[in-house]
């Protein structure tokens, strides 16, 4: 296991917090850090290179651990992995919303977080090395690159053009740029291209 993985937690209950981080050590992961609220994990996620995300539900502060994440991924996509002794329907549902690697419940077990880790961890390697060496992947520049990420997220174009500060004329324009480059006739059969 490479011990460079930075695994950021956020929790607000410091017990369980401080268990988590001994794991991490136990497993070679480094934790840069715990937070408690929104406000603190963006802040060391934006301040650091973050590779896993640990996040509870119910934390202190304006935002739900849920919302925090959405913002979070706005930023960069990472793994994310849910602990939380909140398993209603709902609540799940919102988690889902936000495609986390896994969902725990509390009280959890230490082996059943640390298959959960090195799951995501693996598999969000896997993925982002498979897309790397994809030919296809290769003829996008950076920009298409970036949107082709956000059609995947379900991003209109619209909120694409919003997020990348660009207009929405632009934005078709790359669009049309990702079909012609990859013979795809439309967003959704170059979703299957490189995703698949």
């Amino acid at each position: 296991m490479e011990n460079t993985k930075n695994v950021l937690i956020i929790e607000d209950e410091i017990l369980i917090a401080e268990d988590l981080a001994f794991l991490l050590e136990d497993m070679g992961y480094r934790h840069i850090g715990i937070a408690n609220n929104s406000e603190k994990a963006l802040e060391l996620f934006c301040n650091h290179q973050v590779d896993l995300v640990l996040c509870d539900i119910n934390i202190n502060g304006d935002k739900d651990g849920i919302e925090t994440v959405q913002v979070l991924l706005q930023y960069k996509k990472t793994p994310i992995i849910y602990i939380s002794a909140f398993s209603d329907q709902k609540t799940v549902q919102r988690a889902i919303a936000t495609s986390p690697s896994s969902f725990l419940t509390k009280p959890y077990n230490e082996r059943s977080v640390q298959i959960a880790i090195d799951l995501a961890v693996a598999n969000f390697s896997k993925n982002s090395l498979q897309l790397e060496e994809n030919e296809t992947y290769q003829k996008l520049t950076q920009r298409e690159r970036e949107i082709i990420a956000l059609i995947a997220e379900g991003k209109t174009s619209s909120e694409i053009a919003d997020r990348l500060y660009i207009s929405p004329t632009t934005a078709a324009k790359h669009r049309n740029n990702i079909l012609a480059k990859t013979g795809c006739n439309n967003t959704s059969e170059v979703i299957k291209l490189l995703y698949s």
